[in-house]
């Protein structure tokens, strides 16, 4: 190798090196968060998940699984030490009254799957499975029953057995 196919190749190796340092930089920048920014509202989750209706599944909180939760968001009035709890447990966490309570505000919070409906969805799935399953069955059992009888007829016409005649065509 000569030397300035060497020089080349490390220069290269250099490059590859501060490319490299360079996005991890970039995303360790980007995956900063202000902290010094107090939070505006605290939102607590507000009953169950819900299948969200035809007209709403466009809306960026019926995404990706087209459901969504009742939230209720109150101006943060609280010392900042203390910690709301967080919006993506997923077990309702107080039970539903008729009215929010002074100064809240009700909203809508994107959530999972809905444990229930998934269950039946799966139910459903090994349901349709085995009714494919048995209709298989069935058509291969008619099906090698009729092989079988074409079979037997076409033996029974070599040897020369006639079915039904009585009479030995020998």
């Amino acid at each position: 190798m000569s030397a300035s196919s060497l020089s080349s190749a490390s220069s290269t190796t250099m490059v590859n090196i501060f490319l490299t340092l360079l996005c991890l930089l970039h995303i360790v920048t980007a995956q900063a968060t202000n902290t010094s920014m107090p939070q505006l509202a605290i939102c607590r989750p507000f009953g169950e998940c819900e299948p969200c209706p035809q007209d709403a599944l466009h809306e960026p909180f019926c995404q990706p699984f087209g459901n969504r939760r009742l939230m209720h968001c109150s101006p943060n009035r609280t010392s900042p030490s203390l910690v709301p709890m967080p919006t993506w447990y997923p077990y309702p966490t107080t039970t539903p009254s008729a009215t929010p309570t002074q100064g809240e505000t009700p909203a809508w919070q994107s959530c999972g799957r809905i444990p229930a409906q998934e269950r039946a969805d799966f139910y459903e799935f090994v349901a349709c499975n085995m009714l494919f399953c048995a209709a298989a069955v069935a058509v291969a059992l008619v099906r090698s029953k009729v092989v079988e009888a074409r079979q037997a007829r076409r033996l029974a016409a070599r040897i020369g057995l006639v079915r039904g005649s009585g009479i030995d065509p020998r």
